[in-house]
């Protein structure tokens, strides 16, 4: 099978280098946890534009194609937990969600009303079953309404946590392969970080950026943790860390133009689908009746 090797040295930490090793199954990586590294795209709001890379580096955008409409609001996950991240759209006008399980965008596969006027998109894998799903941060009361399915409904984990004006995250801070929430807070450029489904103190705290950043998470290093990272929208510019912790970036290159607005995608694979269900069913209390 015909191979190639890249290696990308990130321009703020010389003395690290990063392997990304590619054959035509896309992108495989050797160290850590034995999970691929997120990659990164951009949503472009005046045209519904998708343009996603598979590396983490400069370059022309590997896939493109238009799903949703103008002013909708980007989210990726696995929505039906087959392993495989795909796009979708929050609508802020009517406060659906548009989730496509197609790698290209073709078609929206799940159509789920949630959430109220001025609410943010969050989602994740909030039960660790493999299966990302849906939520909102409503930034006027600062509290996360959270399903553990993709379907119509009331929240099933409600929590209160930051401050008006915060901006939602959400990540497997800790590598338990469940995810939990946080905020950035875009006045002070930082992030508050939560390993539970609880109310109280942030577990990670961590300044990031300048006025005008965007917050974006994933596991860049592919150690099977989610870490911060900003996109500069005035500049198109990543600037992606491998720690949470106040520290320069890692990892930093453009990608986009000015306006773009930032999404990651996390690689997934059956076998981590397959040891998400055995954790569920070794973990899970029966349900009361």
């Amino acid at each position: 099978m015909k191979r190639a090797l890249l290696v990308f040295v990130p321009l703020l930490a010389l003395a690290n280098v990063y392997f990304v090793i590619r054959d035509v199954d896309g992108i495989r990586w050797t160290p850590g946890a034995g999970s691929a590294p997120a990659t990164i795209g951009i949503f472009r709001p005046s045209t519904a534009l998708f343009a996603l890379r598979d590396s983490l580096s400069v370059g022309p955008a590997d896939r493109h194609f238009v799903f949703g409409v103008a002013g909708d609001i980007p989210v990726t996950g696995d929505w039906n937990g087959d392993g495989v991240m795909t796009v979708g759209t929050y609508r802020p006008s009517t406060s659906r969600f548009y989730l496509s399980n197609d790698p290209a965008g073709r078609t929206a596969d799940i159509v789920v009303p949630f959430g109220q006027t001025g609410d943010l998109p969050v989602v994740g894998d909030w039960d660790g079953n493999g299966t990302t799903t849906i939520g909102v941060f409503r930034p006027g009361n600062a509290t996360f309404y959270l399903r553990n399915s993709n379907t119509p409904g009331d929240a099933e984990i409600v929590i209160p946590f930051g401050v008006a004006g915060d901006r939602p995250v959400a990540g497997d801070w800790n590598g338990d392969r469940t995810w939990t929430i946080g905020v950035y807070r875009p006045g002070i450029s930082t992030f508050y970080l939560r390993d539970s489904h609880s109310p109280g103190p942030p577990d990670y705290v961590a300044t990031l950026g300048i006025a005008g950043d965007l917050p974006i998470v994933g596991d860049w290093d592919g150690d099977g943790k989610t870490t911060i990272g900003v996109y500069r929208p005035s500049k198109a510019t990543f600037f992606l860390q491998n720690s949470n912790r106040t520290g320069k970036p890692d990892i930093w290159f453009a990608f986009g133009v000015e306006g773009d607005l930032p999404i990651v995608l996390t690689a997934r694979t059956r076998g981590a689908r397959h040891a998400a269900q055995q954790r569920s069913a070794e973990t899970s209390p029966p349900r009361a009746h």
